[in-house]
């Protein structure tokens, strides 16, 4: 299975003169980037963690997220084929049955047989009706640049302050070639944008270390705009005297 990915070597201590205030995992020893977070099953810190996933036994994260989307959408569509091609034998048998039912309820194999294709059918929808909204889940998180983490975290309405737009978010996770988007694979044109550690913001301004304001339509934020207010009366009121 792919690492979904690790904090680099040494990060977090040769941070220049940047002031901005870091996590540290006590577990790990190690400063966490943004998005990080620590995994009790894995025993290590994961870079952008969306969860720890039982049925892969590994943590989907930077790295493999691209490969757990893929796989969602693999097994979607091919119980899709299941449920497609079952159909027409499911009606076969039935309209046989109702025309010599005598004939077919003696031969044990075809009673059998009907039996294990009915379970198939039914096993096949009960999984497309669930992985439909849990797929439409994930793909939205890809969308709007949130992990599974951050979106229980997350106010209502609220957006997530790393949404650089649609296009761009989706490549974070699958790489810039929409060829190579359903392979399940890494090459320079899959792989994820970034490195996990540092991640564009669009659109905010830090105001202090836990609050960011949001720009407006023409690329000022308010506090800049009072700012800008303020400088405006001072001149005026230093030119009246």
């Amino acid at each position: 299975m792919t690492d979904p990915g690790v904090v680099p070597p040494n990060w977090g201590f040769y941070m220049g003169d940047e002031t901005k205030r870091r996590r540290y995992c006590k577990m790990c020893n190690v400063w966490k980037p943004d998005r990080t977070h620590h995994c009790s099953i894995c025993n290590r810190c994961i870079l952008n963690m969306d969860h720890h996933c039982p049925w892969i036994n590994n943590c989907v994260g930077f790295y493999n997220r691209k490969f757990f989307i893929q796989l969602l959408s693999y097994v979607y569509l091919s119980l899709i084929i299941v449920v497609l091609f079952t159909i027409p034998e499911m009606y076969g048998r039935g309209m046989e049955l109702t025309r010599n039912p005598n004939h077919y309820s003696e031969s044990t194999f075809f009673v059998l047989e009907t039996v294990f294709l009915t379970l198939a059918f039914c096993m096949a929808l009960l999984l497309i009706c669930t992985l439909t909204n849990f797929i439409k889940f994930h793909m939205k998180l890809v969308l709007e640049n949130y992990t599974t983490i951050e979106n229980l975290e997350r106010e209502e309405g609220a957006k997530s302050k790393f949404d650089i737009g649609r296009r761009r978010n989706w490549e974070q996770v699958f790489g810039q070639n929409p060829w190579m988007w359903w392979i399940p694979l890494h090459t320079q044109a899959s792989r994820p944008i970034g490195d996990g550690v540092r991640w564009r913001v669009h659109y905010t301004r830090v105001i202090d270390e836990d609050e960011e304001l949001p720009a407006d339509e023409e690329g000022m934020s308010q506090a800049s705009r009072l700012l800008n207010q303020g400088n405006a009366g001072s001149a005026n009121r230093s030119s009246g005297r």
